[in-house]
């Protein structure tokens, strides 16, 4: 099991802004400058024959106030769960990361992107409404020199559900929807 954390905090400063006496300048705490704060729990559990247990509960939360991110959800972040099985993948189950920001995360300077979420193509029917996604069942393939398999069902609070299949090549960084 590991905890894990990040407090992402910084100064932001502004000129020519709009005061009650006038235009002056603004200098103010910033919360979340490249990344949100968060500390989460992960880990897993060999259960034989290469079959692990996994999974993972992360928190987000302002290193301003110490409010809870997410809409106050506890593990707003990610709360999942899986099993694992060496040469045939994972499937998982839970809040968590769409494929899309999945690939794109792997890519990034520092793992993150300058244009955060709106590189990730929000609201396509890899992701609903976020980079997050409530109530999802996840396959990702092992990889098997070549393509890897990754399927997902999205089940929203909606009642409507959402499948998508992905073939990705990890060496060419090639994606195609089934």
């Amino acid at each position: 099991m590991t905890l894990y954390g990040l407090i992402d905090a910084g100064a932001t400063y502004a000129n020519h802004v709009s005061t009650p006496t006038g235009h002056g300048s603004l200098f103010r705490y910033a919360d979340g400058v490249a990344q949100g704060s968060r500390w989460g729990i992960r880990g897993t559990e060999d259960l034989g024959s290469g079959l692990k247990a996994i999974f993972d509960l992360e928190n987000g939360f302002s290193s301003a106030d110490g409010t809870l991110g997410q809409g106050g959800a506890l593990f707003g972040r990610q709360a999942w769960i899986g099993l694992d099985k060496s040469g045939t993948g994972s499937l998982t189950l839970g809040r968590q990361y769409s494929f899309s920001r999945d690939y794109v995360h792997n890519y990034a300077m520092g793992h993150e992107t300058p244009d955060g979420n709106y590189a990730y193509h929000i609201n396509d029917l890899d992701q609903p409404t976020s980079s997050r996604i409530n109530n999802s069942i996840k396959f990702s393939s092992a990889e098997l020199r070549g393509p890897d398999v990754r399927c997902a069902l999205w089940i929203l609070e909606s009642s409507r559900r959402v499948c998508r299949v992905k073939v990705h090549d990890n060496h060419t960084g090639f994606v195609e929807d089934l």
